[in-house]
């Protein structure tokens, strides 16, 4: 019988994102916690600070690491040993490289289930303008962010597309001031009551992201909007792609961001063109995605030549 694996939550985030509150409610959920010895390590000292009859009500221990350089798979292992915990729970530091927690070595009873990075709303434009490669990599090895002390005022659509941009299959959540949260925001920026839709050159990145979230919301629907065909590579499936190439943080950071169309067309390799197509719901398989979930497709219906949009560079 193999033994059994003891789970990792990583609590990610920048210093005053809300890790140490969503943690402290983290430790109450009877389903995972109760009954269970936790270890929760602290790789910085947050401006919350956890009360001590709390972690001893909730059988945790703590451990705690001041630099990035000793959290390290050894003092891990040794943790391991001293503490023999049924549940890890780490405050990891946002400031610390990026990658890190999916990318540490750690004991080999442990496993990591889930990262989740918490984002102060009423700091993400700004931080998204002076620290976006950091918070970006950050983005990218989360399961679920939790945008808390939202408001109204703010953009979600915006913030999902930066979040979506990052990690496409990252679960976006709104935590509004008075405690109330948004965990299934499905509005679309376009309005999906019309039977045809046109993507300005500057919503080609929103209409990426939201038609790949919800592809059932656009099934059937005629897009209209310019983009690069690409032939396919290295596959027997039919059809080609297009798509354009989108900065998610820095110059370093470009990717090709696109859509599969199912037909056959004549069209110049890497040019540009605009297209009319039916957007049609496939297995996510096409993808090269496990099976089972729906994404979209183009059925292309026509294709006129174009020239390069005036920006080129997808951004977000």
């Amino acid at each position: 019988m193999e033994d059994k694996q003891i789970p990792i939550f990583v609590f990610n985030g920048l210093l005053e994102s809300g890790k140490t509150v969503m943690i402290q409610r983290f430790l109450k959920n009877p389903q995972i916690c109760d009954g269970k010895k936790i270890l929760l390590i602290l790789c910085e000292e947050g401006i919350e600070e956890y009360d001590e009859d709390f972690l001893k009500e909730r059988n945790t221990t703590v451990v705690s690491f001041e630099e990035e350089s000793d959290f390290t798979n050894a003092a891990l292992e040794e943790i391991h040993r001293k503490h023999m915990p049924d549940v890890v729970v780490i405050e990891y530091n946002g400031m610390w490289k990026g990658l890190l927690p999916v990318e540490m070595r750690y004991p080999k009873e442990w496993q990591l289930v889930e990262v989740m990075t918490t984002v102060d709303a009423s700091t993400f434009d700004s931080y998204s303008k002076n620290m976006r490669a950091i918070m970006v990599e950050q983005y990218k090895i989360t399961d679920i962010v939790v945008f808390n002390r939202f408001n109204d005022t703010m953009d979600k659509i915006a913030y999902r597309s930066l979040i979506k941009a990052a990690s496409i299959n990252a679960q976006v959540v709104f935590e509004y001031e008075d405690g109330r949260i948004d965990t299934a925001f499905d509005a679309s920026p376009f309005d999906l009551s019309q039977d045809e839709i046109t993507v300005d050159d500057n919503d080609f990145g929103v209409f990426y992201f939201d038609v790949m979230d919800h592809a059932d919301k656009y099934d059937g629907k005629t897009v209209c909007l310019r983009a690069m065909l690409v032939k396919l590579a290295g596959t027997k499936l039919p059809g080609f792609l297009a798509g354009r190439f989108a900065m998610t943080c820095c110059e370093n950071d470009i990717q090709f961001i696109s859509i599969y169309c199912k037909n056959n067309i004549k069209f110049k390799n890497k040019a540009w063109y605009h297209i009319e197509a039916k957007v049609v719901c496939v297995d996510a398989s096409v993808y090269g995605e496990p099976s089972g979930e729906v994404l979209p497709a183009l059925e292309v219906v026509s294709v006129k030549p174009a020239s390069k949009p005036e920006q080129e560079i997808v951004t977000f």
